[in-house]
């Protein structure tokens, strides 16, 4: 469009000068140029609708892919920073993208008029035509001989505000240690310290692109003074006409924006690199091109219709690195109604053990068969209506008691109150105000640790899942309440449990103890004939009946 109103208005002064061609009327190159001049305004209106559409998509597609990664897709997940750093990976990150791609879209308009004004130009004189061209070519270079710098400034000032998103989200997450530690003074100057680093960063990187910017704006004007200076030269000469100058001007101006442009473009592309190699530092084993995919991680839940009636764990060995600690070559076989319970000592290996059964952390080497058919993908494979886990500290939303039960589920609330039930939390949910509506607070910190931990089994209940494991749930229970728990979680021998736990009660109610010693199995059988047989249990039981009486 600006082509043509160039062409316009070089007529138009071409037919003032005496000079335009023959079967055009002034007033009808008037309105021509009014045309050229409206028909961009609307299309620009389009154009706008459409991007800005196009852009929070794309911007949503991100951050729905590494969402989708993090939460369904198979194998476990881990976060490669801390929860602030990926708040900023999710929205500045994202965002960073779509900003490279609005650099494209506007150059890429810019270069078609370029090359065609150019065309248009060098017809007229060749020789202006490549002043004209100039600036680019040297913004270009510029650019590019500044790239390493560019991509340096950028990536310390997104680790830097990453360090301090994090660190404000730590701290909300740590008010109570904080309190206690009579820390606030200097958490509040190690926050200054944080906030004074990133706000070094981000003044190295925005005048660092502010001078690159302005470089490449001048460039532009200085070939537009030299563009005129020459154009005015031969006008003098009588070698262009009125016409010819005007073209030249009017291509000129709107061109000069171009060495702006290609340096924005250069530079957004190292910001992106930046941006692109932080969200898929996420995505560490994805395949390829996660990150732009229509769909990424979202695994069907398989077919529920074949119910646990076994599941056999052979060798399971799954290692930290660094430390060598874990679980190695253990096996165990769970049946149907039955009770297993997880016994051993701090650091035995027992929420590990746990955690690899269900896919938290990957396993090095062993087998998982259930009902003897193996289990190729154990976090994509233990899940509801299959497997249920309440973790050792579970965790609540800032959100009514209700939705963190649900987390979704269209379950009614008679189905919510039959959970609440089982998890001997209905006595407690009598004296809350708000009843199911009672709001939680962050992390549940409006809750005591038992009716934390009963909140947790509640909202394993209504998964309705064929495989219940719990880890330590009932730790924070009084004798009464934990009895009530077990008695009605095992009532009937319909649920088939695997549980950790030091708790006496779990004991007595277990079908079989598997006794953990330093990652591997030393003993395994009934509460009776661990006491019979296995010297380490017997100390395990004296202890923890000890501590029951103490309590």
């Amino acid at each position: 469009m600006p082509l043509a109103n160039g062409l316009i208005i070089r007529a138009v002064f071409d037919r003032l000068s005496g000079h335009a061609p023959a079967g055009l009327g002034v007033w009808t190159l008037v309105g021509l140029l009014l045309g050229a001049q409206l028909l961009p305004q609307l299309v620009l209106f389009g154009a706008n609708a459409a991007w800005n559409a196009f852009a929070y998509a794309m911007e949503a597609m991100l951050r729905r892919n590494i969402l989708g990664f993090l939460v369904a897709a198979p194998g476990p997940k881990r976060l490669p920073a801390s929860v602030g750093d990926m708040v900023s990976r999710f929205r500045d990150d994202a965002q960073a993208v779509v900003w490279f791609v609005e650099a494209w879209v506007d150059l890429s308009g810019l270069i078609v008029f370029t090359l065609g004004a150019l065309a248009i130009m060098a017809s007229i004189n060749p020789a202006i035509a490549a002043v004209a061209a100039a600036p680019m070519v040297l913004i270009v270079f510029l650019t590019n001989h500044l790239a390493l710098r560019i991509h340096h400034y950028r990536r310390i000032n997104r680790e830097a505000t990453a360090r301090v998103t994090g660190f404000i989200g730590e701290t909300f997450g740590a008010v109570q240690a904080i309190q206690v530690a009579s820390a606030e003074a200097r958490m509040l100057r190690r926050l200054e310290v944080l906030n004074d680093a990133r706000r070094k960063a981000a003044i190295n990187d925005q005048i660092f692109n502010a001078m690159l910017d302005t470089v490449s704006n001048n460039m532009g004007r200085i070939g537009l003074g030299l563009v005129l200076l020459i154009s005015a030269g031969a006008l003098r000469q009588g070698s262009f006409t009125v016409g010819d100058f005007t073209l030249f001007v009017a291509y000129t101006g709107f061109a000069s924006v171009g060495p702006q442009w290609i340096g924005r473009l250069l530079a957004r592309r190292r910001t992106a690199a930046v941006s692109i190699g932080r969200m898929e530092a996420v995505l560490e084993g994805a395949a390829p091109y996660a990150l732009t995919a229509g769909r990424v991680g979202l695994t069907p839940i398989a077919d529920p219709a074949e119910p646990l009636e076994t599941l056999v764990a052979r060798g399971l060995t799954s290692t930290y690195p660094g430390t060598g600690r874990g679980i190695e070559d253990v096996g165990f076989s769970l049946r149907r109604g039955s009770l297993t319970v997880i016994a051993g000592e701090v650091g035995a290996g027992k929420t590990t053990l746990i955690k690899a059964l269900i896919g938290l952390i990957p396993i090095q080497a062993g087998d998982i068969l259930w009902n003897g058919a193996p289990v190729a993908d154990p976090a994509s494979f233990m899940i509801p209506p299959r497997c249920a886990y309440t973790a050792q500290a579970p965790r609540l939303f800032s959100e009514s008691l209700r939705d963190n039960l649900l987390m979704g589920l269209g379950e009614t609330d008679e189905a919510v109150t039959r959970a609440i039930t089982l998890a001997i939390l209905d006595e407690d949910l009598a004296g809350m105000d708000g009843g199911l509506d009672t709001m939680v607070g962050s992390r549940g910190v409006t809750l005591s640790g038992g009716q934390l931990q009963r909140a947790a089994a509640a909202r394993m209940f209504l998964r309705a899942a064929d495989l219940m494991i719990l880890d330590d749930a009932s730790s924070a229970l009084d004798v009464r309440t934990e009895q009530l728990f077990w008695s009605r979680l095992l009532d009937g021998g319909a649920r088939t449990c695997l549980a950790v736990s030091h708790r006496p009660e779990a004991y007595r109610r277990a079908d079989e103890i598997i006794l953990l010693s330093h990652g591997r199995v030393e003993a395994r059988g009934t509460l009776e004939s661990l006491l019979e047989t296995s010297v380490t249990f017997r100390q395990t039981w004296r202890d923890i009946t000890h501590a029951g009486e103490a309590r």
